[in-house]
């Protein structure tokens, strides 16, 4: 920027060429001043600084705030799932056809799991017992998510913003306790939250169990039913010691994760009184 100075020999009071152009920086500089933000720190007070209020910004924008007290059913490859909420008490069930045809149903509740085979409950070794368990868990879990965050076991952590395939996201590490944790707390996941929709659009976990290894899954698919957000996923990752899941929105982004599987939830259904508590 080109700066005017006065001439040491002549005064600028007879030229008004110059006093004309001193007016209009000044009005310049007046003008881009009023054009600024009112409120210096307007960007960051609306960007969420804690992994509570990225978690929080999340459940709204999938709504599922109220998945405290829901049901829904669903089918996923092959098998129907049942999820029961209440308050703090809860109902997971799976239903299937075993491979001499006959029907089989899993029913976890806050009492542990009982298995069902053609109607009639079947005596499990406690190993049997928490494999099944935790197989459904697991499948309502990433069904409910980003609900579930929030519960008394998660620690959650804002690690940092990253960006992929151009937008710009929130990522939060989550551990959990030992207790209350479940039989998996030394699983590690990373969520990527959009930091424009709030949505959760990627997610990665370590897992130790059957030697190990790391999962990527980017989410697709999505759709609104009955105002909650459900989305697919598209299932990536690598089987045993390599866990390094601080590198692992590099690797998706450089193409040097395999495809391993597409996750679908189809025949997604809602009970009445979850339409009804919106």
């Amino acid at each position: 920027m080109t700066t005017l100075t006065p001439s040491p020999t002549k005064s600028n009071s007879g030229n008004p060429r110059i006093f004309t152009t001193a007016l209009l920086g000044l009005f310049l500089l007046l003008f881009l001043g009023t054009c600024g933000p009112a409120n210096p720190n307007a960007d960051s007070a609306a960007t969420p600084d804690t992994a509570e209020a990225v978690i929080q910004r999340a459940v709204d924008a999938h709504g599922v705030a109220h998945f405290d007290s829901v049901e829904v059913n669903f089918a996923f490859r092959d098998r129907q799932y049942g999820i029961v909420t209440d308050h703090g008490r809860y109902t997971y069930s799976r239903s299937f056809t075993d491979s001499l045809g006959r029907p089989v149903r899993d029913v976890l509740t806050n009492e542990g799991l009982q298995r069902f085979r053609n109607d009639s409950l079947l005596q499990l070794t406690a190993k049997d017992s928490a494999a099944y368990a935790a197989s459904v868990n697991s499948v309502r879990y990433f069904f409910m998510l980003p609900y579930g965050l929030s519960d008394p076991a998660v620690q959650a952590e804002l690690l940092d913003t990253v960006s992929l395939e151009g937008k710009v996201y929130d990522r939060v590490r989550v551990t959990f306790a030992a207790e209350g944790g479940g039989t998996d707390h030394d699983d590690v996941y990373h969520y990527f939250f959009n930091r424009e929709t709030g949505e959760l659009d990627y997610l990665a976990y370590t897992f130790e169990a059957d030697k190990g290894g790391i999962r990527f899954r980017e989410a697709i698919n999505k759709r609104r039913i009955d105002g909650v957000l459900v989305q697919d996923y598209v299932n990536y990752g690598i089987n045993g010691d390599d866990r390094n899941i601080d590198d692992i929105a590099r690797r998706f982004a450089a193409g040097e994760l395999p495809k391993l599987s597409v996750i679908e939830n189809t025949a997604v259904q809602f009970a009445d009184r979850l339409a009804g508590d919106q």
